[in-house]
């Protein structure tokens, strides 16, 4: 998974997107395998200096990058956000800059989570495959329903409850810590029956794997069609592709919370 995550986001995303060199994308791949470890740390307990300085180096470059595409654009997408800052949108310096910095680095572990998911569920559900390889018009729609079933993992952000409440018939007491999942309402019964079962045909709407409101992720088109192309182009060429262990169990990794799937063990033939 690593090995495919690196051809499909680290070329996707940082090469053929933003333009950069070999020494650029090694500074962003390196920020990329040090994130896991911001949620590992303590209350309390600094970063680890590895972790300080993969942050630092990340920051430094972005700057380095607004500076140079503002002397010399590029038909790339950082360019289109640079200018469009300087047109006058509404993106102040802080927003340009969290901008790149989340495409450019945590989107490299959400694209290649959510790709490694979306293989697993299609090579666990041989009967939904093959109907995507009999009709691969059926592939966008089914993409919507990987990422709503497996896409990024559970994360919560901790909330405190400012007054006494209710939801769902759960008392919530002022000054509880409260840690909802963005990924939850991906679950809901109410919005999609039988949520647990992974159905290519569902056409799911709504889903919150990108977030939503003001928190949509500014990258999410780019990963869909990221993800879309990778997996048309896998069951075309690898339509006997399977998982070579039929006991396989998979193990994860990464962040607290993350769905990083750490090996699909697979036969092309």
């Amino acid at each position: 998974m690593k090995d495919y995550g690196a051809h499909l986001v680290v070329d996707a995303l940082l090469d053929a997107m933003v333009n950069m060199d070999e020494r650029r994308k090694a500074i962003f791949v390196a920020f990329h395998d040090m994130i896991p470890g911001t949620t590992y740390v303590k209350p309390g307990e600094p970063w680890s200096p590895e972790l300080r300085r993969a942050f630092a180096r990340t920051m430094e470059e972005i700057k380095v990058i607004i500076d140079e595409r503002r002397v010399g654009p590029r038909p790339d997408f950082i360019s289109d956000l640079i200018n469009a800052r300087d047109a006058g949108d509404k993106l102040n310096d802080r927003e340009l800059f969290d901008q790149i910095f989340g495409i450019c680095g945590a989107s490299l572990s959400a694209t290649s989570r959510a790709a490694g998911g979306a293989l697993y569920l299609l090579h666990t559900h041989d009967d939904q495959r093959h109907q995507l390889m009999g009709d691969p018009l059926l592939i966008p729609d089914a993409i919507e329903e990987c990422l709503r079933l497996g896409s990024n993992g559970y994360f919560t952000f901790p909330r405190i409850a400012r007054r006494d409440t209710e939801v769902g018939g759960t008392r919530i007491l002022k000054g509880m810590v409260v840690r909802p999942s963005p990924l939850a309402p991906n679950y809901d019964p109410d919005v999609f029956p039988d949520p647990l079962r992974f159905d290519v045909h569902r056409k799911p709407k709504r889903i919150l794997s990108f977030g939503a409101g003001p928190h949509h992720c500014v990258g999410n088109i780019l990963g869909r069609t990221t993800i879309t192309i990778a997996v048309t182009r896998l069951l075309a060429r690898f339509p006997k592709a399977h998982i070579s262990d039929p006991k396989f169990t998979p193990l994860y990794g990464g962040a607290v919370g993350e769905l990083r799937l750490q090996s699909l063990p697979m036969r092309i033939h």
